[in-house]
């Protein structure tokens, strides 16, 4: 099945018991607004469904309103399903801020701290695009009026991602010691980081659909 590249009419849906069947999923859903289409994914080997799904709506406004009835309000046996818009990652990369009632498509933000001066855009991205493909250019910015060089790197997928803190953080970069981990995530309640489980399964499907190109 291929998404709509207006993602902002599909939505996540969390914490499914696995005895839902796509059928009753849809039955619940078409109740408040048409459908579609729904992603259901089943485990490969067991066969059984792994909890969650996404469901595309005709309009963003459609999505809107089932996140708005939906969401922490329906349990189904006994499991309180979440409700959550999906947004466009690259998008989100460019972005300031992000929906604080939605989860990014996710590409992985990494957050770089210490930076030597020396190091530009262009030799950041040489040393993170060693791991795997980035989205867009790294974004150099300063901390502590001005004193501290940080940037962001855009990852497409979470295990590059992962790689490259596994071999940066805490490395020699041009004679500075610099930190590499997930940055933490724009309007984010309690200072929560990317990468979480949410994340990575988001970032599994929408690489899967092609909806990272």
């Amino acid at each position: 099945m291929n998404y709509s590249t207006d993602s902002g009419s599909t939505v996540y849906v969390g914490n499914i018991d696995p005895r839902i069947t796509k059928e009753q999923l849809y039955e619940l859903f078409i109740q408040i607004n048409p459908i579609l289409r729904i992603k259901y994914p089943k485990d490969k080997v067991l066969q059984t469904y792994q909890g969650y799904a996404f469901i595309e709506f005709h309009s963003k406004e459609d999505a809107q309103y089932v996140i708005q009835i939906m969401n922490n309000t329906v349990k189904l046996y006994d499991r309180l399903i979440k409700v959550r818009q999906v947004t466009n990652s690259v998008g989100a990369a460019n972005s300031s801020s992000n929906n604080s009632n939605g989860i990014s498509l996710p590409i992985a933000k990494l957050f770089v701290k210490n930076l030597a001066d020396s190091i530009d855009i262009e030799q950041l991205g040489k040393i993170f695009n060693k791991f795997g493909k980035t989205i867009n250019k790294p974004e150099i910015f300063h901390l502590s009026t001005g004193k501290l060089k940080c940037a962001y790197v855009y990852f497409e997928d979470f295990e590059k991602a992962d790689m490259a803190i596994k071999s940066l953080n805490n490395q020699l970069v041009a004679n500075n010691r610099i930190t590499v981990d997930y940055a933490f995530k724009e309007n984010g309640k309690g200072n929560t980081k990317y990468g979480d489980e949410v994340d990575r399964l988001l970032n599994k499907e929408a690489l899967k659909h092609g909806m990272l190109k």
